[in-house]
């Protein structure tokens, strides 16, 4: 039986020598990792850059310097595209690649360079300069990734960057497991769970080991990845939306029966990726959330530091209001709002809940006498909600989804109703353009489940378009 108590010590004593800055930089997540691979990318483009500078310096009556400088940002295309198609910069870790993958895609790099003096000769290259600057640069390469490589299984001797993993199965497969992951590379164990016979008793465990321990990652072993009461596909769209890895120890069946196609992380481990819904239409929805997060949070500074000033000079207490909500997969996370409430809101709620308006597990009061004037102003015009532009910006929400409940509200939805946390909450969604708190709790859910069913890049289009007017009507907005 898996003890919580026992589980929360491990965690605490693989995690103490990650604190500060280094050891953010060092910490195994994929913030840090990326970072690791924008410096190796780095050093192959100086690499390259170098190479090219001195053969045309010891090389005479080829190409001049102004030419490398002209054909850098071209050359650097060419260079990167081949060997990103060789996985050189992918998230294998470093001591797992292939020497050979190496040298084939750096020999690849070298013969595309050549293919320039004779298809381009107008770029003033001659082979001399191509050969002498293609000798440095796969010298450099190979030099560059063998110090990288070195440094990173330093790093994981240290008990540094390595990636706090749970291990799911039986406990005699879960040690074998363990004593694999001990023997070093990027993944510490810390911590195990067996299975149920229902599958949805064990993610429900599983989801609170990870809130406890962190961990980023999760290997099945072999029973597990073909235990019969185990909801698979459920498994990995809820690893997926918290943005932990998948690895497992599969069995045919478990291949077959579940369609997989894994990629390789190690010798016996596969990682398996979630489908992402639409794939390019789920990219272009987080690169808009993006960018529009920031022009906005830009544009509006202004309104904020006016907001901010209202609610100080009205009330005590600070501006920004900070409250725990349920997210996607119900991972919890700090939602900002405008404060539109006295500060000892909270403490009167359980007085209030004999009042509350809302069916279901809201709790909605239409002439809440907590809310303060500007509140009630700032909620008439959806001001309140502005700052949870951070939050889009910070991954926990979108702008458009359902929207993300008090952990109030949360604890009182059935399993069922727990559905709508299927996808990352939004800013504004179905339910904000149909009514918002004059709708009852049913149809809310109906909306939430009907948008996840049915996204599309174009149904998140018409919502946003849809909440300017429902803005200006007010609908709801109490």
């Amino acid at each position: 039986m898996d003890r919580p108590d026992v589980f929360e010590g491990i965690v605490r004593e693989s995690g103490g020598a990650t604190r500060g800055v280094i050891g953010w930089i060092f910490s195994g997540s994929s913030v840090s990792r990326l970072f690791g691979r924008v410096g190796l990318i780095t050093a192959d483009a100086c690499a390259l850059v170098a190479s090219l500078s001195i053969a045309v310096l010891v090389v005479e009556g080829g190409a001049a310097f102004e030419d490398v400088v002209f054909l850098t940002p071209l050359l650097l295309a060419g260079w990167f595209a081949v060997l990103s198609a060789h996985n050189l910069y992918s998230w294998t870790p470093p001591q797992r690649r292939d020497v050979g993958g190496l040298v084939s895609g750096l020999l690849w790099g070298v013969g595309l360079l050549g293919l320039g003096p004779l298809l381009y000769p107008e770029s003033g290259f001659v082979l001399v300069e191509v050969a002498v600057a293609g000798s440095l640069v796969v010298s450099l390469c190979l030099g560059t990734h063998f110090v990288y490589g070195r440094s990173v299984e330093y790093i994981y001797s240290r008990g540094l960057g390595r990636i706090p993993t749970l291990v799911v199965g039986p406990e005699q497969e879960r040690e074998r497991v363990r004593r694999m992951l001990e023997g070093g590379g990027a993944y510490v164990y810390v911590g195990g769970m067996d299975l149920d016979h229902e599958g949805a008793g064990s993610l429900a465990r599983l989801r609170r080991m990870l809130d406890v321990s962190r961990a980023r990652s999760v290997v099945l072993t072999e029973s597990a990845s073909g235990h019969e009461g185990f909801r698979f596909a459920e498994l990995l769209r809820s690893m997926w939306l918290r943005k932990v890895r998948v690895m497992m120890i599969p069995t045919t069946s478990a291949l077959v029966n579940n369609a997989l196609v894994p990629n390789k992380v190690g010798a016996t481990l596969l990682e398996v990726r979630y489908p992402r819904p639409k794939g390019l239409q789920w990219s272009i929805k987080r690169t808009l959330d993006v960018v529009v997060a920031s022009g906005l949070l830009v544009l509006l500074l202004p309104v904020f530091l006016l907001i901010t000033l209202v609610i100080r000079f009205n009330s005590r207490g600070p501006a920004l209001f900070r409250q725990r909500r349920a997210g996607a997969d119900q991972l919890s996370f700090i939602c900002y709002k405008f404060r539109s409430m006295y500060v000892d809101a909270g403490t009167l709620q359980a007085e209030l809940e004999r009042l509350n308006d809302a069916e279901g597990a809201f709790f909605k009061i239409k002439r809440d006498p907590r809310v303060t004037a500007p509140g009630q102003f700032l909620r008439r015009w959806s001001l309140d909600e502005l700052p949870q532009l951070v939050n889009v910006l910070r991954g926990d929400m979108s702008l458009v989804g359902p929207r993300p409940l008090p952990i109030r509200d949360f604890e009182q939805m059935s399993d069922y109703e727990k559905r709508r946390l299927l996808t990352v909450p939004g800013i504004t969604g179905l339910w904000q353009v149909s009514g918002r708190s004059d709708l009852p709790f049913d149809e809310m859910m109906r909306l939430d489940l009907h948008y996840i069913e049915n996204w599309s890049l174009a149904l998140d289009l018409g919502i946003l378009l849809r909440t300017f007017r429902a803005v200006l009507r007010g609908r709801g907005a109490y």
